[in-house]
């Protein structure tokens, strides 16, 4: 997996200096890589604001349309792959979630490039997460891998 990341990271960097012609004089090659992570870094944000937002208001399509067949979801108690047990998931966790008595208090978001961390704490009807940590993994403009822990 790191050697497959490691090929696509190379080979995207040949294909954004290819297309991003020759770098001038008083440009150096440092100011010429920061257009690319800007770009994915934009749609990870997209991604994860659009995935809150769903989360918050309990939309399990809209959620689930964050994922692909091929994505994963790593909780400590379970693994879900593809979309049919992603969606099984979050149908179960919706009830602990109810949209007009849940408090979530987002204490960090970093977005860089392809991955998104969260740390967030919650009070619902039914419990009290004092704290939640998820890190996302996007591709594509959809969530590939996310792992998460409460």
């Amino acid at each position: 997996m790191k050697n497959q990341l490691l090929v696509i990271l190379i080979s995207s960097l040949g294909i954004f200096f290819a297309c991003s012609g020759p770098v001038q004089k008083d440009q150096t090659m440092e100011t010429a890589m920061e257009v690319a992570p800007s770009s994915s870094s934009e749609v990870s944000q997209k991604v994860l604001d659009h995935h809150l937002e769903s989360f918050g208001q309990n939309d399990l399509e809209a959620v689930v349309s964050d994922y692909t067949e091929e994505s994963i979801i790593i909780t400590p108690d379970s693994t879900y792959k593809g979309l049919e047990q992603i969606s099984s998931f979050f149908a179960g966790l919706f009830p602990s979630f109810p949209t007009d008595s849940t408090e979530i208090s987002m204490k960090s978001i970093f977005v860089e490039n392809e991955v998104a961390y969260i740390l967030w704490d919650c009070t619902t009807p039914t419990l009290e997460v004092p704290f939640g940590t998820d890190t996302f993994i996007i591709e594509d403009g959809k969530i590939r891998i996310q792992t998460s822990l409460q």
